[in-house]
């Protein structure tokens, strides 16, 4: 009976290890913290300018803006702070006979374009956000 006693602690024991380690996987992992995606942000070798792709497809339409034709596009640091601020056509429009997700080119000062982390495009619901890859 003692030896029956003690299998059932060993995997009582066992059971609860595991759903303890599940548990805190599952916390660890998601929440509210996700950041927003959709767009990609691309230095181009050799120029002085960023760009930045819409990859959610189904988000790069105007009701996405609420029909706005025009959205803000900032650019922030790596503290957040702005580097870049400017008005862009929305949708975005490829403009490479479809061998590109639809983007904008920002020209700017080098300096600016080394400071850069990440691109947002707040005007959007939901805020469309991506890092430099």
């Amino acid at each position: 009976m003692e030896r029956a006693s003690r299998t059932r602690l060993v995997a009582l024991a066992v059971v609860l290890t595991t759903s303890v380690l599940l548990a805190v996987v599952a916390l660890s992992s998601g929440g509210d913290d996700r950041e927003p995606g959709g767009l990609r942000v691309e230095r181009t070798p050799g120029v002085p300018e960023v760009v930045v792709y819409v990859e959610d497809l189904d988000a790069n339409r105007p009701e996405t803006a609420d029909g706005a034709a025009r959205i803000v596009l900032e650019c922030v640091d790596g503290k957040g702070q702005v580097v870049w601020s400017s008005r862009e056509s929305w949708p975005f429009t490829e403009t490479d006979e479809g061998a590109l997700d639809p983007h904008v080119h920002l020209r700017m000062e080098p300096s600016r374009v080394e400071r850069i982390q990440r691109c947002r495009l707040n005007d959007t619901d939901p805020p469309l956000e991506g890092r430099l890859i």
